[in-house]
């Protein structure tokens, strides 16, 4: 007997088939339902809202509550695994979970804080249900502050960069300044510096001074990497935004590639880019205390920056201490060695890590012998030297800026005046609220007006 056949368009379908794709179509369905990460709603808030414990807690705890917003029973689970900074599981715990149609669940985890040695933590929330599953990750510190260093400085360290500031002074900076009346505004003068650093190269940057002050104040800007200044202008401030050397206007010597420029010159310590790179920002420094007649007071200078633009304010506050204040936001590039010990474990090993171990295979260089020469650059080796008061912003997910990698810096600085600003939830960037709190710790910083 010859089947039915069903007639669509130009298409035949058995009936079998078209049975079989109605199976297939409601199985899809309930897998596709399965997987709704719309069938729980979710809100997770730490017992401390920075992240940051210390030794007044007894506990680290956090508070989860979750509401089915489905018709239907959910059922499962809540595994709680929290790693180490190594990868290692230091606490886990299975919670069983059911929650009715449209209810709500609350449970507050808890932890010890005997049991946890100072650190910092990840702490994983997965939730499996009959309709729902999801891992939430937060990340937590243990009394940072006890951090212990772990920074090697080497014996010639004084020695080596006192010959790159004399290599320096022996170069006439030849300063020009160039009013740039197209982009000035009511409120700021602005201007194009330049001058001559090390290697006779010329390095340039905006500078924005407001006009109703006889002299003001300065935030000086050093360069993220391999981006490029523009001018930045306030009412209360001049703002000087520095390029570095192979970027923006200081391209001079040939533009700068993003992948090649942490490695440029690293055979040699001398020759490696960010000893040049110290100097001219060093350099920029000396212009602000030079040039005091474009209505900049040298008494009042605060050094900052994102990303490497932080480490570098780091090393020149380590070598001038005539500088009032230091901002770091997310520092990069700091304390290398934490973070390849932390970031190689991780599932994605984080910038810069593979690029400094690319260069290391390609020029057959033992990775031991990279950290002898980078010790020489990285900010950690000036935190000794720091005396300003010092603000550090981090955020406690970040695996391109580590917070245990501020950390270790921020406890060598020897600054009476230290605070750090933590934001919890940030992968990448950093909470608006901490320039609301920078913009009042520069004024008190520098007793300007709030």
């Amino acid at each position: 007997m010859q089947q039915p056949m069903l007639h669509t368009g130009n298409f035949h379908i058995s009936t079998l088939l078209r049975a079989t794709l109605l199976c297939i179509l409601l199985v899809s369905s309930i897998i596709v339902f399965s997987q709704d990460k719309t069938s729980i709603s979710y809100k997770v808030k730490g017992y401390r809202e920075n992240g940051i414990y210390g030794s007044k807690d007894s506990k680290v705890a956090y508070i989860l509550k979750l509401k089915n917003t489905i018709n239907d029973n959910q059922k499962g689970n809540i595994y709680v695994n929290v790693v180490n900074d190594l990868g290692n599981s230091v606490y886990n715990q299975d919670i069983a979970l059911f929650i009715k149609p449209v209810s709500t669940y609350n449970k507050e985890v808890e932890i010890d804080i005997a049991k946890l040695p100072t650190g910092f933590y990840s702490i994983y929330f997965t939730i499996n249900t009959n309709h729902f599953s999801q891992t939430l990750n937060y990340v937590f510190a243990v009394e940072p502050d006890k951090i212990k260093p772990t920074g090697i400085r080497p014996g010639d360290f004084t020695t080596f960069w006192d010959n790159a500031r004399n290599e320096l002074a022996n170069i006439n900076p030849s300063y020009k300044v160039t009013r740039r009346g197209d982009i000035s505004t009511n409120s700021n003068d602005i201007y194009l510096i330049e001058f001559q650093s090390i290697g006779h190269v010329p390095v340039r940057g905006w500078l924005s001074v407001p006009k109703r002050h006889s002299k003001n104040p300065v935030l000086y800007r050093l360069p993220e990497y391999a981006t490029t200044a523009a001018p930045e202008s306030r009412n209360d401030m001049a703002v000087f935004s520095l390029d570095a050397r192979g970027f923006g206007n200081s391209a001079d010597m040939g533009r700068q590639d993003y992948s090649t420029y942490l490695v440029n010159g690293l055979n040699t310590r001398d020759s490696y880019i960010y000893r040049a790179q110290y100097m001219d920002a060093l350099r920029g420094l000396d212009f602000i205390y030079k040039n005091t007649d474009l209505r900049l007071d040298a008494n009042k200078v605060i050094l900052t920056g994102i990303g490497q633009g932080a480490s570098i304010a780091c090393v020149i506050a380590g070598m001038d201490n005539k500088v009032k204040g230091l901002i770091l936001d997310r520092p990069t590039l700091m304390d290398l060695r934490t973070m390849f010990a932390i970031g190689e474990v991780k599932s994605q090993v984080p910038w810069p890590i593979n690029a400094l171990k690319f260069y290391c295979n390609t020029n057959k260089m033992y990775l031991d012998n990279f950290f002898k020469t980078w010790d020489y650059f990285d900010p950690l080796s000036f935190a000794p030297m720091i005396k300003c008061p010092i603000l550090v912003g981090i955020s406690l997910k970040s695996s391109v800026s580590p917070p245990q990698c501020a950390y270790n810096f921020y406890n060598q600085v020897l600054s009476s005046k230290r605070e750090i600003y933590s934001c919890p939830d940030n992968e990448a960037g950093i909470d608006e609220s901490f320039y609301i709190f920078e913009n009042n710790w520069i004024k008190e910083t520098l007793k300007l007006p709030l």
